[in-house]
Formats: C-alpha cells, structure tokens, sequence
C-alpha cells in the first residue's frame, strides 16, 4: 500500500476532498437561494465551526494521506484540506513542505475562537493558527512569536489545497487576471497572482469559495508536477519582511435552504431472491423520513409497474447523516427494477438467481492476471505490462528503513549488503498501485483463493498462464483452472524465499523513491539486469549489469509471518494435490519445516510495515498454523500442540478468538471428537456471536463497524491522532470477516445465520455511507471508475480491482472520492481482491444449496 505522499502540511498531512460519486449535489427548499456566503456559521460542540451545507475542521484528522489540518466541508464535498503554515527552511529537503508541528487545539467559546498552537522544528519559532467566524465568513489568522529570522528560511505563510475534480475547467479571478483550472499539469507551477482577493469556481453554486486578504498577496499554484499534489492557494509573507501575521478570510457559497441530495445505499449487481434486500436511505440531518420510497419493475412492454411504495423505516442518526431502511426482502420476481425517492432513482436492479455468477470473474480473468510479477500480461492487442523485475532482488542493506515501512536488521542469511539473492524472479503479485511484493499480503491472498478453490471449486478457465515463458494471455484459454494458477503465482512467490534461505522474507520493494514512484509499466523500473559489483560503470555482460537499480529483499525471519506461510502452504498443498503434485509435496514439506523451526526457537517479530505482530500474548499465528497443518496432514503431533494451547484458546476475549483464529478452529469441528475441544470452540463462539451483534447494531448497514472509529478520537494529543488514523473503514476487512462468517456459519449453523456474510457482500457493491458507488471496478450498474493500481496515474480502472472504499473524515464525515491517489479510499491491494472473490463465491454457494436466509 502507498503510504506516503508529498506537500506535508504542519499536520503531516496533505490534501483531500471527498466526491459522494454518485447522486451528488443538493437542491434548494422553499425561496429562492440567498446570496453565497451568507449563513450562520457557528462553533459546535466538537470544536468544528458548521453552518448550513457548511463545516470548517481545525485539526481533526492528522493523516499522512491527504486528510488533515484546516479543512473545508461544502455542500457534502471536502473541497479544501490540509490549511496551514508553510515554511521552508533554506538547504531544506528538495520538496517543498513544512517544518511545523501541531501541539495542541485550545477554544475559545466566549470568542468562538479555535486557536491550533504548534511550533517550527529547528527554527526555536511557535506559532498560532487562530480560527474564527463572522457568521458568513471563516478568518484563519497564522501568528508567529517573533520575527522571522529570513536567513535560515526560504518561504513562510499560509497555505491550503483544492481537491482538484472539484475545480477542473472551473474558473478562477484576481484582481487582475483571470482564467481556468486546467485538468492537465502544464508545466506551470503558478496559476495566479492577485493582491487581496482571489475568487474560485464562482459559476458553481457547489464549489465555490473566495479568498480574501487584505493588502498581502495571494497565489494560486498548481503542485502536480508530482501527480499526487493539488491545487492551492497560498498568502506569503514577503521575503526580509519583519511581519508576524497573516491572515485569510475565506467566506463558503452558503444556502440556507440547500438539502443535500438522499443517497439510497443498494447493491448495485442485485440481489438473489432468496437473500435480505433492504436499501439503506442517507439523508441530511435537518430533513426527516416523511416520504414514501417506491419500488418499480420494469417490463419488455416499455411500462413500469408499482409493486411497493412505503415510507424508509427511520434508523435514527449515524455519524452525521439521517438514516432509514427500506426493506423490499419479499421481492422475489426475477425482473428488473428501481428504486424512486424524492426525486432519485437507483437501479436498475436485478432480482436473480443469477446475480452472482458473472460478477467475481472479472476480479480473477483481468484484475489478478495484470498485478502479476516476473510476467508480461497481454489482452488481445493490449500489453498491460512487460515482463518485470527480471532482476530481483539483492540483499537489503543491514539497518535500513527502507520505503513504505519495511525495515532490515542485522543480516540472517549469508548474502551481504547489495549481493544478489538468486531465484526470487518468480512469483507473486504487485500489492497495489506501488509494486512491491509483500509476504504477509501474499500470504492471505494466496490461502483465500485456495479455500475459495476447496470450498466452491468454479472451474473457470480463460486466462492462459505461462510461467515458463513469461506470458500471461487475457481471454485465452488454456486447459487448466485459473484460480489453481493464481495460487501457484502465490506459492512461487513465497517459496521463492524459503528456497534461498529457508524462511520466508518479508517483502522485496524498490530502493529508491523514484523507483517507487513511478507510474507507467513497471518492466521499466529496472533494467531487469541481476546487479554485479564486480563490473565497472556502464558494463553490461551476460543478464547482469554494473547499475545497482534491483530491488532490495528485507530478509529478516519474523515468527508471525513464518505462521502465516505455513497456514498458507498448507491449505495450498490440498487443492494443488491433483494437478500439482511435486509443488503440493513442496508446499507441504514448507509449512512442517516453518512450523518445526518456530517450535523449536525462540519467537522473533522483526518489525516492518507487513509483518504480523506479536498481538500480546495470545498466540493467534500459531493456533492458525497449527489447525491448519493438522487439517491437511491427520498428524498426531499438531493435534497434542492444539492441546496445549488450549488454555489460551479458553482466556481469549471474544475479539481475539473471532477475530482471529476461530474460524480456523470452527473448520476442525467435523474430525475433532475430544469433547473439551468442542465444548471450547461452541463456548468461545457463542460469546463471539454477541459481540458481533453488538458491532452490527450500531450501524443501519448491519456490518461490523470499526470500533476505534464510532467514538472518534479527534483530539490533538490523543493516541489516534498520533497515529494519523485514516478513518479507513475497508471493504477488503469486510470480506475477510466475511470469510471467516462463512465457515462459522458452515460448522456452527445453529449459532451463526448467514446474514452476516450478505450484509458485508452488499456493503462492498454498493450499500454504504456516501454515495451507491460499488467498490469492484467494472462490476455493478454504477462501479468505481477512477482507482489507484498499476494505473494511477491514467484516471482510470482495472476491471475486477477491488478498492477501500468509504473512509471518515473525524469527527463525523464519511466519503468516497473519485480520485487515482487517495490509497486509503481508491487504492487496490491483492488480498481484498481473494477475499472478494471468496465471499461472492460463498454467497451464490448459500444461497443456491441452502434455504430462503433467515431473517433478522
């Protein structure tokens, strides 16, 4: 996952913006609108300032991701972000930022006044970014402590950004010039210059806002030279000047009697009749549910016909919105239909029994195939990508933090720093929109589709894979089962490790950031030439090359990730079984030897962005490894360590067991007949089951709510702030709690119904927070378009690519952007793709080979 990002604000943030993609905008009720601006904007109890279709956060998120500092909520849609000081130091980094750091938010209510205190690194300088209303207008005020000392800084001001959809092809007015944002970077870094004022997007009655300051300068700039950067508009203080103080009056296009637009969650591929259907209406908080919704199916004739009209049940309040349920459940004509309220229509939907068989194909024929290593992936006449990485991978430097989290410590294999580790060009996936190959992320994909393979067997084959050659073929067949090949693609890429050194390393990443932040195909990162010190500069002899660009290979043994293999190797060893056997005695032969290993030694967590962690006490990879070693092979010994670790098993709470490996323990029940083991797992899954309703009830989608994220920490100096929590509420966890639903359900049907797995299926195609917009890219009537893989940087999608989705702008804001570079809402990553494949598969499996679902 791509975790960093450029133009840091004082928070550490930088820029962002949500897009309700679909059903956005508003209308306005009663007279027409008043003139933009006016309002009654007033400071809340949450320390945000609000006024009609308005909100102005100070400092509520703190996230390296695009989602901090002063922040600006219009009419549903985060327009402006990450407002703060800017100040460069002089023989500073390359990229321009800041050197602030946010202390503490103090209010002021007599004064309705937020006041963020923070001081500049190095500089011995404080400062104040001091917020306050008029009522129609926000006054942001940076006051430093003391002059500036010019001779140690470059620049110094305020600055905020502009969520660059939101203002493409919008115009923009000085005092002097005039023009429009362009939808390109053109080379030019500033768009305006305008002493005092500087108008944005005024034709737009959604976008627009007016910075103002008096007798200072302001400057609309143009930052994507690096493709993730936004527009902006900054108030500088000129250069030797002795000024402490600026300050920016920035004044909304505020209605009154604007009311955001109803968004009617549903899944946007329909419904099977036999499963709970029930759309989820979003509505403004001043609005109530007095309005019926209806339900009509339409007919061959051209005519559409009535078959429910009811008002939505209300829910009651969920973060910011309003929220009702309409519930349709007794629907069970195969047809086409929609849904109308209040002027929205959502559809059309299915009603089918059919719904589910086409729509987890694309995530396994296109999506999967494309995030390939080591392979060229071709479509007909399209090449996605060249075959890359030929090279990989050379020993990371020992005590090295290297990008995106990965860490390297003291050496545990007999290469040496930069010395080339054979047999790693095999193999594996790239994770995301960054291409790097990260075991424990592999590892979960490759165990989903191989219990996705046990369990429901598909048996599709359209994709020729020729690991041999290098080529995988698109919409070609090739006589064996795609989803076997995907998992060897897994199994190869995590052996490769184990067969150099005997244990599975952490990941292999580019070294450098501009290796990693390179957009286009990945076959020209690197040379594909295996590094060889020995050459000179510019040498070339055969398959190797003087130019140290391989990618690193983090090697250190980390006892949760060597668990996590062995889980992984084993499940993947009985469905390779038939058609592979010498890589499923291979498989196999892996997990007993990791397993032996970690038994016999000491536990080692090395750290690292990827790795499993400790998890306290309770011994969760091991439990998962164990289980599954012992469902493979029968072997007594697993089952005496199962034993053991009972004791553990019986003092887990409830989040540890479900969460972790109790669905594991659950697939045991059919071999296991000692009885305080079973007595054990129904007792511990009992308790799990109360807490899952719990989880579920506290929000209208019936789904299992973060819990760090329904009592938001937004304060300056807590723990999640100091974190830079994204407020990512993620698809991907949502399947894979999904996944392990189901084999609860499966093996303790009396305890769990399946509604659980449904409601997570529904939610990750469209039934969520925000907009309708399905999750899978090209699956659903209306689907994630603009998403962040191999692709990002072309403002388009990879069919079957599975995103986050919707995230919470603390303290109260849930969205969903259309935007390439916002990794924690539009980013894909390998194990949500598995994990969707498993749960749709699982649903359709239900659904046709049990009885009508039960209700709740």
């Amino acid at each position: 996952m791509r975790r960093r990002i450029f133009l840091q604000s004082v928070s550490g943030a930088a820029l962002a913006a949500p897009a309700m993609a679909t059903q956005q905008g508003g209308r306005s009720a009663g007279s027409p609108s008043q003139p933009a601006g006016s309002g009654n904007i007033r400071l809340t109890e949450k320390e945000y300032f609000e006024g009609p279709g308005f909100v102005f956060l100070v400092f509520h998120n703190h996230n390296s991701g695009m989602q901090g500092g002063l922040q600006l909520i219009q009419k549903g849609e985060r327009l402006l972000d990450s407002g703060s000081l800017l100040l460069t130091p002089k023989g500073g980094a390359a990229r321009r930022g800041s050197s602030g750091s946010v202390l503490r938010r103090v209010v002021d209510r007599e004064r309705s006044t937020a006041t963020v205190f923070g001081e500049a690194r190095g500089l011995n300088l404080g400062y104040q970014l001091v917020c306050r209303t008029d009522g129609r207008r926000m006054f942001v005020t940076l006051k430093f402590d003391h002059a500036l000392d010019w001779s140690k800084i470059q620049e110094a001001g305020f600055h905020m950004y502009l969520y660059p959809p939101a203002y493409f092809e919008k115009s923009f007015q000085g005092e002097s010039v005039t023009g429009v944002f362009p939808r390109r970077y053109t080379g030019e870094p500033v768009l305006a210059r305008s002493r005092n004022i500087l108008r944005i997007a005024e034709e737009d009655p959604l976008a627009g806002v007016c910075f103002e300051r008096s007798g200072g300068e302001l400057r609309l700039e143009d930052g994507r030279r690096e493709r993730t950067a936004w527009f902006s508009v900054v108030a500088p203080i000129e250069p030797d000047s002795t000024a402490t103080e600026v300050e920016v009056a920035i004044t909304p296009s505020i209605d009154p009697r604007w009311r955001r637009t109803p968004v009617i969650g549903i899944s946007q591929v329909g419904y099977h009749p036999r499963q709970p259907k029930r759309a989820v209406v979003e509505l403004d908080p001043r609005e109530d549910f007095n309005e019926k919704m209806s339900l009509f199916k339409m007919s061959l004739h051209g005519n559409k016909e009535l078959i429910k009209a009811a008002t939505p049940k209300p829910w009651g309040r969920f973060f910011y919105y309003k929220y009702g349920v309409f519930d349709f459940s007794e629907v069970v004509d195969p047809g086409v239909y929609t849904l109308d309220f209040r002027g929205q229509t959502a559809g059309p939907v299915r009603i089918d029994r059919q719904v589910y068989e086409q729509v987890w194909r694309p995530t396994l024929e296109v999506f999967l195939p494309v995030q390939m290593c080591h392979v060229a992936v071709h479509e007909h006449n399209r090449t996605w990508h060249g075959a890359c990485h030929l090279d990989d991978a050379v020993q990371a430097p020992e005590n090295t933090i290297g990008l995106d989290g990965y860490q390297q410590g003291k050496h545990e294999t007999p290469f040496a720093d930069y010395e080339h580790i054979p047999g790693l060009n095999r193999g594996g996936w790239h994770d995301a929109g960054d291409h790097d190959l990260p075991a424990g992320s592999m590892a979960a994909t490759t165990l989903a589709l191989a219990l996705a393979q046990e369990e429901f067997h598909p048996g599709l084959d359209l994709t020729t894979v020729r690991l041999a050659d290098r080529q995988v073929l698109l919409h070609v067949p090739d006589g064996e089962e795609d989803l076997l090949q995907q998992i060897e693609c897994g199994v190869e890429g995590l052996l490769a490790s184990y067969r150099a050194v005997g244990h599975i390393f952490a990941g292999i990443i580019e070294s450098t950031s501009d290796q990693y932040d390179h957009t286009g195909d990945p076959v020209n990162i690197t040379d594909n030439l295996v590094y060889d010190s020995s050459l000179k500069p510019g040498e070339v002899a055969v398959g190797r090359s003087s130019k140290r660009d391989d990618r690193w290979a983090y090697t250190n043994r980390n006892t949760g990730l060597q668990y996590e293999a062995a889980q992984t190797f084993a499940a993947a060893s009985r469905v390779l079984r038939e058609k592979k056997p010498a890589l499923s005695q291979e498989c196999l032969a892996a997990a007993a030897k990791l397993w032996e290993y970690e038994q016999a030694n000491e536990p080692v967590y090395a750290p690292g962005s990827y790795a499993p962690g400790r998890g306290g006490s309770f011994p969760a990879y091991e439990i998962a490894a164990t289980a599954e070693l012992w469902l493979t092979t029968d072997d007594a010994r697993y089952q005496q360590r199962l034993g053991a670790l009972f004791p553990q098993v019986a003092s887990a709470s409830p989040e540890q067991f479900g969460g972790g490996p109790g669905w594991i323990l659950a697939r045991l029940l059919p071999k296991a007949s000692d009885a305080e083991f079973r007595n054990l797992v129904r007792e511990q899954a009992t308790k799990w089951k109360a807490a899952t309703e719990a989880m579920e009830a506290t929000n209208p989608y019936g789904i299992r709510f973060p819990s760090r994220l329904l009592r938001p920490d937004w304060k300056l100096d807590s723990p999640a702030q100091a974190r830079g929590d994204t407020g990512k509420i993620s698809a991907w966890d949502l399947q894979t709690g999904g996944m392990h639903h189901y084999f609860f359900h499966k093996h303790l049907p009396d305890i769990f119904d399946a509604n659980s797995l449904f409601s997570a299926v529904n939610f990750v195609l469209g039934c969520h927070p925000a907009s309708n917009t399905s999750c899978v890219s090209g699956v659903g009537t209306n689907s994630q378009l603009i998403a962040y893989g191999i692709n990002r940087d072309d403002w388009t999608y990879i069919p079957g690519g599975v995103i986050s989705g919707v995230s919470l702008v603390k303290p109260d804001f849930i969205e969903l952007k259309n935007f390439p570079y916002h990794w924690y809402q539009s980013e894909y990553v390998i194990h949500g793709a598995a994990s969707y494949i498993f749960v749709v598969l699982a649903a359709q499996w239900l659904l046709e080979h049990q009885g009508p679902a039960a209700r709740a």
